[in-house]
């Protein structure tokens, strides 16, 4: 979109009828203008010709071989050509001779056809061109370029989205993006948290292949909360039959799927069509020419971008595939499933076509800065009418207020001190409770991550706790809590933290600790609780054991995952017979 200052030299001239005015008798009029004809101008067209970038020689001549069709048959080679030609307009690329383009068809013919007859072809036809550069784009054009080293010698050659994992050519320069699954299966839950099952479409294509097996990878780490289930060897009416049953508690992932077992074959775009008009689930893809009309998109391979890499090379500037993938939504199914949560950043296509709609916040700017500037000068006669006794009743009042505010901060100040630290604080024995420590555990992770330092964790049970309660009572039991808490807090060094984790367990985090000295530590934690007698009424005492698991941070441990290791370590002290300390990476059995 031009902005006002790219055309504020040329228009000046439409100001000289203000010049007889009296500006100061009507500022607020004359700013109020001047801001309308502003907005007027950043919507006017440019006034400046197209040029050529600097250095792009002007004969310079390129051919480009798109794997599939016509843009009117193929969405994605509809999506590349759009991509390459704004990219070209975007640089004001005034050459128009130069770009040469040939389609294999592959959609419509088949691979092996389009390929046969393409060789020949392109050897009558280029013969006395002298190129430039050949890009080809997509699996079949590549997979044909690489099979004919002999055509256009010397030519430098792109191959670009050639579809081949960890492949580069021999005889020029391989751009290949590799989705991003983490982020297109990341994307379900965040705008439809309430999804438990998400259903995976492919079929048995090579790619396709490879990239199931990377979607299950990005799925392992979802797989808590979200069932997946895997459909890559169904007919399409199968297909259409199992998204038909779905409920709005399932979501389908859906890869470019263009066959299936019984050899039929459809463009993954009409699979697309078929599936969004009969499910009841949305529908989210990897792919920017399925978000159709019914899909609802998801973080994608946009087309569009590929595009404007092509064109890079074109203009003979650098390129790569680092930013050829973004979040692509559809505007009227993102409404209908009830999305939330959708990416600022994120591309919203098919939404309504209305001046409102496209330009809501230019609007109410306008309208805002006319009515600003009426209220404005209305309020400047009524002040100046009464200026002196204004002015002071603002002073009074302006005292008033700071005394308020500062009283009202202090106290504020105060209270929300007072909620953190309930909060945090655990009400039985005035340590920290459960979600102090979950948030510290995660702060200490991130640390010992960043600086390479070790980082230990002790799960602390007292054993028979119900017994004691169910024996001598909760004041005994609660006791008992108490005495384990003071004895933590008076054992532990200043950079250790304890806290209570529910019930009778309890945590202790020991950063620049690894798991050996922390043992040690946790034996003596040990034998100090069995020290501790608790009157008990009629002459008898209480005797505390405890029963202390012992792990060590990884590289890439999550909190859960770190407190989960060291439960494990404390089930396997209960199961072996209480009263020890086990540590996570140490055999099962091993007594104190």
């Amino acid at each position: 979109m031009p902005t006002f200052a790219a055309h504020a030299a040329v228009p000046l001239s439409r100001f000289h009828c203000l010049r007889g005015m009296r500006v100061h008798a009507r500022a607020g009029v004359v700013r109020a203008a001047a801001y309308v004809l502003a907005g007027w101008l950043a919507f006017a067209p440019p006034l400046h010709a197209a040029v050529a970038p600097e250095g792009v020689p002007t004969d310079r001549r390129v051919l480009v071989l798109y794997s599939l069709g016509a843009d009117s048959v193929s969405v994605w080679q509809r999506l590349v050509h759009k991509g390459v030609y704004e990219e070209l307009g975007r640089n004001n690329w005034a050459v128009g001779p130069g770009i040469f383009e040939e389609r294999f068809d592959a959609n419509r013919v088949g691979e092996g056809a389009a390929r046969a007859a393409m060789g020949p072809y392109l050897r009558s036809k280029y013969a006395d061109v002298r190129l430039h550069a050949v890009i080809a784009e997509n699996q079949v054009a590549t997979r044909f370029l690489d099979d004919h080293p002999d055509l256009f010698p010397g030519v430098p050659r792109y191959y670009v989205n050639h579809g081949r994992h960890d492949w580069q050519p021999d005889d020029g320069t391989g751009l290949e993006v590799q989705p991003d699954f983490t982020r297109a299966i990341g994307i379900i839950p965040q705008v439809a948290p309430w999804v438990r099952k998400v259903v995976v479409i492919g079929d048995q294509s090579p790619r396709v292949r490879q990239w199931l097996a990377d979607v299950r990878v990005a799925a392992a780490r979802h797989e808590r909360r979200i069932a997946f289930e895997y459909h890559d060897r169904d007919t399409f009416a199968q297909l259409e039959t199992l998204v038909a049953g779905l409920d709005r508690r399932t979501a389908v992932f859906l890869l470019p799927t263009g066959q299936d077992p019984t050899g039929a074959r459809t463009p993954p775009p009409a699979l697309a069509r078929r599936l969004a008009a009969a499910s009841n689930a949305p529908i989210f893809t990897s792919l920017q020419s399925l978000v159709l009309p019914g899909v609802v998109g998801g973080y994608v391979v946009s087309g569009e971008r590929i595009g404007r890499v092509i064109a890079r090379i074109m203009l003979g500037q650098p390129a790569d595939m680092a930013d050829v993938q973004g979040y692509h939504f559809d505007y009227p199914t993102v409404r209908r499933f009830g999305l939330g949560a959708i990416p600022p950043e994120a591309t919203l296509v098919n939404r309504p076509d209305n001046v409102w709609d496209l330009y809501r916040w230019q609007i109410i700017a306008g309208l805002t800065l006319i009515v600003v500037q009426g209220v404005l000068i209305t309020a400047l006669v009524v002040a100046l009418r009464d200026r002196r006794r204004t002015l002071a009743d603002l002073h009074d009042e302006r005292n008033n207020l700071e005394d308020r505010v500062l009283q009202r901060t202090l106290e504020l100040l105060m209270a929300n001190t007072k909620l953190e630290q309930l909060a945090t604080t655990d009400p039985l024995t005035g340590i920290a409770n459960r979600r102090k420590m979950t948030d510290t555990i995660a702060t200490e992770l991130e640390r010992a991550s960043r600086f390479q330092h070790p980082l230990a964790l002790l799960m602390v049970d007292i054993d028979h706790f119900k017994r004691i309660n169910d024996t001598f009572g909760h004041d005994v039991g609660d006791r008992a809590i108490v005495a384990m808490a003071n004895l933590l807090t008076s054992s532990l060094r200043t950079i250790d933290m304890a806290a209570r984790f529910g019930g009778e367990e309890f945590v202790v985090l020991m950063p620049e600790t690894d798991e050996a000295v922390a043992a040690i530590a946790a034996e003596r934690l040990r034998e100090a609780a069995s020290a501790i007698r608790l009157p008990a009424g009629a002459g008898s005492d209480v005797v505390l054991t405890v029963t202390i698991g012992v792990a060590a941070a990884r590289a890439d441990d999550s909190p859960s995952a770190l407190l989960v290791r060291a439960d494990k370590a404390l089930y396997r002290g209960k199961k072996s017979g209480r009263n020890r300390v086990v540590r996570a990476t140490q055999p099962c059995d091993i007594l104190p």
